[in-house]
């Protein structure tokens, strides 16, 4: 029976996650994989090992969810430093910084442009491609002190470095992300949005060209508004977006996904919403970022909305509805 399968599969996986046991019962049909939810989710709940965020959240309110970009839904298809490293050799730039140089100077010039103009040219008001240019020129000024480039090497370098971002070789959709888009677009109960500190060009360019674009019924960038996460403007700001398709919605009917603990976590949190920590290990953080305070703040109520891939995100939102409708 699939009570007998599925307890030697548990038993045999001690660390198996909600959305491996449904995969494990291998739907076939719509009310295949609804029971499957409900099996799996009412299994777990009577051992006591469901994963304690499915406590932490009132899982049946969502009717929103709002997604970060960068790190949680994309990623760059190859690692930052060796596009620019690719760029000098193809601009034939003299005296090319090594990667391990532009690392460093990449590193340095971010930062201080983030802080100096944040949101990509937003608070200035000036474009993203001037914001990049900039910046640009300050990862070689960092990476190469003693050279001076020319206009004519630098403007090559630059608009190489510039078109790759733009490039269907800039970025990829990670696989849980295409896994958790591709489960709720086919749901007409759960709109879909973007909040992301990102520049307007992955909303109206990357994001297309990746041809995700249609999944989401909002898009609310940092360069937009002029403020970043984890500011309360900008949640506001992806909020009232939200409301136009919904309008009796409640903040604490969104549910926010990141992977950044001060801008995605604490920032949703604060403005209402509810929040997953999206946990990618591996992506750099931004150390400068202020991590709010909200009500009920603690190191456990973090580690029990936190997840390591978006793949058990469907499976959590399945199973309450599954368990209704049983």
């Amino acid at each position: 029976t699939p009570w007998f399968h599925l307890k030697s599969y548990f038993f045999s996986r001690s660390n198996s996650s909600l959305s491996e046991l449904v995969h494990f019962l291998a739907p076939t049909t719509q009310a295949q994989e609804e029971m499957s939810a409900t099996i799996a989710f009412l299994f777990c709940l009577g051992l006591g090992c469901l994963p304690s965020l499915v406590y932490s959240l009132s899982l049946g309110s969502i009717r929103a969810i709002s997604l970060d970009v960068t790190g949680t839904l994309l990623a760059t298809k190859e690692p930052v430093i060796k596009s620019y490293h690719d760029a000098a050799i193809w601009a034939k730039l003299p005296n090319p910084p090594t990667q391990d140089e532009l690392k460093k100077g990449f590193k340095l010039a971010f930062k201080e442009r983030c802080l100096e103009s944040p949101c990509y040219g937003g608070v200035e008001e000036i474009s993203g491609r001037e914001w990049w240019r900039e910046t640009v020129a300050r990862v070689l000024h960092h990476s190469k002190p003693d050279v001076k480039y020319s206009a004519h090497d630098f403007d090559r370098y630059f608009r190489r470095v510039y078109q790759h971002f733009a490039s269907p070789g800039g970025y990829m959709l990670l696989e849980d992300a295409k896994n958790l888009l591709d489960s709720l677009s086919s749901s007409d109960e759960v709109l879909m949005g973007i909040t992301s500190n990102t520049p307007t060009r992955h909303m109206e360019t990357v994001l297309p060209m990746l041809d995700i674009h249609n999944h989401f019924k909002w898009f609310s960038c940092s360069q937009d508004v002029g403020y970043e996460k984890p500011s309360l403007q900008i949640y506001e700001a992806s909020f009232e977006q939200a409301r136009f398709w919904i309008p009796d919605l409640l903040p604490e009917e969104v549910l926010h996904i990141g992977d950044s603990y001060a801008a995605d976590y604490c920032g949703a949190k604060r403005f209402g919403f509810q929040a997953l920590l999206l946990d990618r290990s591996d992506n750099p953080s931004v150390d400068w970022l202020e991590a709010p305070d909200y009500e009920g703040k603690t190191v456990e109520d973090v580690q029990e909305n936190t997840i390591t891939s978006l793949d058990v995100v469907a499976s959590m939102l399945s199973a309450p509805k599954a368990l209704e409708s049983a």
